[in-house]
């Protein structure tokens, strides 16, 4: 007999005295109902017990009124785990994973942490594991893949018909290029190799994100490099270098040109295709200093582009939205290109279906997947008015140009009466988007009721009035949505 304890208590689903209180015993295909009963039973009463700070200022003193589900996120009034929790219950889940049956019936019971795809997925999880029964998590992971790919394919190719719909009113022009988009598309989906367009632009997001976690001295290095593969001067019609030009680039990468296969004739008809080469080499060499396999992967991959040998690409909506934005640049029909946003949004990620998660982690470990299915639970800051960090004062001012008085975008304060608790995936999904009045995508009801519980709090005295008096007026001022802030005690900071 195999015993594996679940640590979560009565009253405090997390808290060290109770780890021992409940146990799930597993016995060859069996699994005992009695403690499955006992550990729902010891979860539905929990209350806020947890240490909070006298007087709440900061960020992380905040993200602790989400323990316990003590306060709810404020766009869609789900419960939050703070890191602590969602750690301990990610440990919990990993000893469940060996019998699928029984870590869906658990992660289920904490459904409401969960976003809706989310749910639907482990339900799915619960709904496989009866017809495979004593199988580990990993097991029917493989089993749920293939018909979750067919699933996802057919909803891509319905939304890249739907885009195929839309070709007429683009200058004709742009006609041959849309059309290359959409059939190469189509390959990454199916996993054809091809021709790969290459995109410098394209490169450098995927780029960025692989060098996230690097020393800032090499992924400096790194970026700088890559960066260069976006000047404008290789978009140009002639294939000649200017000789300037390429001095400083070799000087600012440190790139020897009497180096064998680093010198490139500015006058030569390749020299521009011989210069990315030359670049993507250099970046490979800066990742092999930390073996940095996928930089290196990823540039090998693009070198293949460059040259015009066939390669297998996954379909990235990311990398799509960016070739598509290269091809819609000059278009200046905003009707149009409303259009095309509102379709290509439609496209499915692992955030907002559960078919798109299954696909993209369906080679990963069981300990990923699991991490992966919980970290979008946890509580964040969320910035009520966007504060905007990529965005410049001169796009502020353009675009406010095409929108109305009571639409238009400001930047936010960073400070606690503009700060609020949201879910990872919520406050993915508000991001800078305008959310006010028919925009708004969330549960009203969910503000209404997360005010209300700031109300509470401020009258314990772990909160200023005015505070949540500020965090009402930004709610509003990006919501088009009212709080009432009945019954509190008004208190300065």
């Amino acid at each position: 007999m195999k015993v594996l304890p679940i640590t979560f208590g009565i009253h405090n689903p997390f808290s060290a005295n109770n780890l021992k209180s409940a146990s799930t015993s597993i016995s060859g295909n069996s699994i005992s109902q009695n403690n499955i009963d006992t550990f729902t039973r010891n979860n539905n009463d929990i209350s806020f017990n947890g240490k909070i700070p006298t007087f709440i200022t900061g960020k992380n003193d905040l993200k602790r009124l989400a323990k316990n589900g003590h306060i709810g996120c404020i766009w869609c009034g789900g419960s939050m785990f703070i890191q602590n929790e969602l750690d301990m219950f990610h440990h919990i889940s990993k000893r469940l994973a060996s019998s699928s049956e029984l870590f869906s019936r658990v992660i289920l019971h904490f459904k409401d942490y969960l976003p809706p795809e989310r749910i639907k997925l482990v339900k799915q999880i619960s709904h496989y594991s009866k017809a495979y029964p004593n199988h580990d998590l990993k097991y029917i992971f493989n089993k749920m893949t293939p018909p979750a790919e067919k699933r996802l394919i057919h909803k891509q190719f319905f939304i890249l018909q739907n885009l195929k719909k839309l070709k007429p009113e683009l200058p004709v022009e742009l006609h041959k290029d849309f059309d290359i988009l959409l059939n190469h598309s189509k390959y990454r989906i199916l996993g054809i190799p091809y021709v790969s367009e290459y995109s410098a632009k394209e490169f450098y997001y995927q780029l960025s994100n692989l060098s996230k976690n690097l020393p800032s001295p090499r992924k400096e290095s790194i970026l700088n490099t890559a960066k260069i593969l976006t000047h404008p001067i290789f978009k140009e019609i002639d294939p000649e270098i200017p000789d300037k030009w390429l001095k400083r680039v070799y000087k600012q990468t440190n790139i020897s040109p009497n180096t064998k296969g680093n010198y490139v004739s500015p006058y030569a008809q390749n020299a521009k295709e011989k210069l990315k080469l030359v670049l993507l080499n250099k970046i490979i060499s800066l990742a092999k200093e930390g073996n940095h396999q996928s930089i290196i992967d990823l540039c090998n991959l693009t070198k293949n582009k460059v040259i015009g040998i066939p390669v297998t690409s996954k379909f990235s909506n990311k990398a799509f939205n960016y070739k598509l934005n290269e091809i819609l640049e000059d278009v200046k029909d905003e009707k149009l290109l409303k259009k095309f946003s509102r379709i290509t949004k439609k496209f499915p990620t692992s955030l907002d279906n559960k078919d798109a998660f299954i696909v993209k982690y369906k080679n990963e470990s069981t300990d990923t997947i699991i991490s992966k299915m919980l970290e979008d639970s946890l509580v964040t800051l969320e910035h009520i008015t966007p504060i905007l960090r990529n965005t410049s004062d001169k796009e502020i001012k353009l675009r406010n140009k095409d929108l109305a008085k009571n639409s238009r975008i400001k930047r936010g304060s960073d400070n606690i009466g503009n700060w609020a608790l949201a879910h990872r995936w919520c406050n993915a999904l508000h991001g800078s988007e305008n959310i006010k009045n028919e925009n708004f995508p969330f549960s009203r009801e969910a503000g209404i009721k997360y005010f209300r519980t700031l109300v509470e709090d401020v009258n314990k005295g772990l909160l200023s009035g005015e505070s949540v008096i500020n965090m009402a007026k930004n709610y509003f001022e990006q919501t088009g949505i009212k709080i009432k802030l009945k019954g509190m005690k008004y208190t300065h900071e």
